[in-house]
């Protein structure tokens, strides 16, 4: 799923642990809010004036560069911006946070955990700190160390909201109840529809549909046209299998724009209206020439309505494109053993596995999830979606998104 940014300040932390959904941010998003909310992140929001004493114009410019490039997605760039302007600013601790969030999203986690350090001796009480530290260790897998950082942040801020819903959101993926309690209270200080999306997935991960419907509910109307909070709703309901409700939700985003109508599409197929995705589909390929992911989509939906011949348009561009793609090459083979011949189904086969060779290792070959499909399709590869747009951003692993819970998740990454 997706959350959507701005709950919280200078935000450094991953939401949605685990959760699946689009994000984008594509950004989704988001764009799912969570996760964000894909949808972009606090601290790519921050401008030059947030960052603190000790900031001059040379490193209030470079911090803004490495916000815009987290805002890209292109983390190579935002961890060599941020890290010029800590070392510029030495004692600016926000700006130590926000090159160690630069250096979790290019999953560089020693240099995050440093970074960190090098701010929490500056702050050590600093929430944001405490928490993407704790976030930092949780994508390393040193889970004890993040809890004991999280209960550090209730412990230290047992009446802040915002406090309660960062540790209730990076819980979510190890303790559901502890999670859930955490962001219960949350809610009670402050209620926000981000947080009402976190208790609807706890919820959902304890099995109880019918309240986690509830707070979905209750999120949609607190922000009936907030795209971000939207995309979330509708990546819980997806998880759900509640499609009519997640296109309901998304049909009632106003000025849908690319990455919001390709969400829709998947959620049709998902909810078997394969005329409907192929309609969407084919319109946004025809409008975006040379999009790779959605000359596929748009191609896939047309062998599953049974229109082979008119797929093959959109194949040829594909396949110019990236004739290695195993996406295209099964698609490909799907039509001819369709059209019983066996012989080239087999070269087919034998293409897409050569492709699979190029894939990046450690992805398993299976049917594709919303968060990478809308991220190809966004021309934006398999990270496209890490930021904002949020479907609830995954703690754990790379997938994302709960916006942005991030499903477009989202996802804030």
């Amino acid at each position: 799923m997706r959350f959507s940014p701005g709950y919280a300040f200078g935000q450094t932390y991953d939401v949605n642990p685990g959760g699946s959904g689009p994000a984008n941010q594509q950004n989704s998003s988001s764009q799912a809010t969570t996760n964000g909310a894909t949808a972009t992140n606090n601290d790519a929001q921050q401008d030059g004036s947030n960052l603190g004493w000790g900031s001059s114009i040379e490193v209030a410019r470079r911090a803004r560069a490495a916000q815009e490039a987290l805002q890209r997605n292109d983390y190579s760039a935002a961890v060599t911006f941020a890290e010029q302007a800590a070392k510029a600013a030495p004692q600016n601790a926000e700006l130590w946070f926000l090159l160690g969030y630069a250096d979790r999203l290019a999953e560089h986690y020693p240099a995050s955990v440093d970074a960190y350090n090098r701010g929490l001796q500056l702050q050590p009480g600093s929430v944001r700190g405490l928490a993407g530290l704790a976030q930092t260790y949780a994508k390393m897998g040193r889970g004890a160390e993040a809890e004991q950082l999280l209960r550090r942040v209730v412990e230290a801020n047992p009446k802040d909201a915002n406090s309660l819903q960062l540790a209730g959101e990076l819980l979510l993926s190890s303790d559901a109840q502890r999670a859930l309690d955490l962001l219960l209270r949350a809610d009670e200080l402050q209620p926000t529809p981000h947080t009402e999306i976190l208790i609807a997935h706890a919820y959902q991960q304890l099995g109880k549909i019918d309240d986690s419907s509830r707070y979905l509910t209750r999120a949609r109307n607190r922000a009936p046209k907030d795209p971000e909070v939207l995309r979330s709703v509708a990546g819980q309901y997806r998880d759900q299998g509640q499609y009519d409700q997640a296109i309901a939700s998304l049909q009632a985003i106003p000025n849908k724009n690319s990455d919001v109508q390709a969400e829709l599409a998947y959620t049709y197929q998902l909810a078997g209206k394969q005329q409907e995705a192929a309609d969407i589909y084919v319109r946004l390929a025809k409008s975006t020439k040379g999009n790779l992911g959605l000359d596929l989509s748009a191609a896939q939906s047309l062998v599953n309505l049974g229109q082979a011949d008119a797929a093959r348009g959109f194949l040829e561009d594909a396949r110019r494109a990236d004739s290695n793609n195993y996406r295209l090459h099964a698609i490909l083979g799907a039509i001819a053993e369709s059209e019983d011949r066996v012989a080239d189904a087999a070269d087919v086969d034998r293409a897409g596995a050569h492709g699979l060779e190029h894939r990046r290792p450690g992805r398993e070959v299976g049917p594709f999830d919303l968060e990478r499909q809308l991220a190809e399709q966004a021309g934006r590869g398999e990270q496209g979606l890490r930021t904002g747009a949020g479907l609830v951003p995954d703690v754990q692993d790379d997938a994302g998104h709960v916006g942005g819970l991030g499903a477009r998740g989202g996802r804030r990454a």
